[in-house]
């Protein structure tokens, strides 16, 4: 089971570090419990995918991906503070455990990650974070399983991360930022950007808020932003 490149994990570390410093510069030193929210967003992906037994439900599987994505942004956070913010020894550490064996020992039960279905594996990453472990073979199933191989992963992460950025950079948190562009909103148009560009290339951070903010620059000269 391929992780991303080195170029991707990089690139993605890159976007997560300058987001943690726009909410907190001094992140590092504070080392927030984003294993925490892991084990929160687990459970909300758990809820997406469906888990009552005494009705009928039918699993959601986009809004999964999503939760897996922001699981992705505190995963990352998480290795950037085990590893000092060296985001080439982070990188490092992604590689070499997403291609650790595909077992786990964990409360006295041993776990064949490969035989666990999906419920299974949200919940045994849940109960991983709730004790500040990672394991990173078990992540990188439930990629595999919700459809969200190196190359889709790198593009999802990288278009929320960039599009959170865009907007901040933008005076979203002041109430100045225009999400409204022509009369669709700021992420439909960051799709059909997307369409254009090479989705695994490591510079698509770069490439796609540069797209981004030509395009808004646009809108702000022809009035249509709202």
């Amino acid at each position: 089971m391929n992780s991303p490149n080195a170029g991707m994990l990089l690139a993605m570390l890159d976007l997560q570090d300058g987001m943690n410093k726009k909410i907190d510069n001094d992140w590092l030193s504070k080392r927030h419990a984003y294993l925490r929210a892991v084990l929160v967003e687990a459970t909300e992906a758990l809820e997406h995918y469906g888990w009552k037994w005494w009705k009928q439900q039918t699993p959601d599987r986009v809004q999964l991906r999503i939760e897996m994505i922001d699981i992705w942004h505190f995963i990352l956070s998480e290795y950037l503070l085990r590893a000092g913010g060296d985001k080439a020894a982070a990188v490092k550490m992604i590689t070499a455990e997403w291609q650790q064996d595909a077992t786990l020992e964990f409360d006295g039960t041993r776990y064949d990650l490969n035989a666990l279905d999906i419920r299974r594996q949200l919940e045994l990453l849940a109960a991983l974070a709730a004790v500040r472990r990672l394991c990173m073979p078990l992540v990188a199933r439930l990629f595999a399983a919700c459809e969200l191989p190196p190359a889709a992963l790198f593009r999802d992460y990288v278009s929320k991360n960039v599009l959170n950025h865009f907007r901040q950079d933008r005076g979203y948190k002041r109430g100045e930022y225009k999400k409204l562009w022509a009369g669709a909103e700021d992420n439909v148009h960051m799709a059909e950007i997307l369409q254009s560009l090479d989705a695994a290339d490591e510079h698509l951070p770069d490439a796609l808020y540069r797209a981004l903010a030509e395009r808004y620059e646009q809108m702000h000269a022809a009035g249509k932003l709202a």
